[in-house]
């Protein structure tokens, strides 16, 4: 994650949570469908993605499948909406 903030120059911090600490702390294990009970007898995090800003408040959120995540573009495109929202 460093490699990639350093190679685009992002100027907020990226955060891979590999001991799903910050997913426990925002509970991301149910989301009230069918197959969250794979999640749950699994202790398996949905995989999520979160732009949280400085007051710690989450200003935009993807909930995903195993399959399912938000591409870079994506990404990208959310955090400078947010970023200019912010001026």
């Amino acid at each position: 994650m460093k490699e990639l903030s350093n190679q685009y120059g992002y100027k907020f911090t990226v955060i891979s949570d590999r001991g799903a600490t910050i997913a426990k702390q925002f509970n991301v294990y149910t989301f009230g469908r069918p197959i969250d009970i794979v999640y749950l007898k699994t202790k398996l995090a949905i995989p999520s993605t979160f732009l949280i800003d400085k007051k710690l408040r989450i200003v935009w959120k993807y909930i995903g499948t195993r399959e399912d995540r938000p591409s870079i573009p994506l990404l990208l495109e959310k955090v400078e909406t947010y970023i200019r929202k912010s001026l």
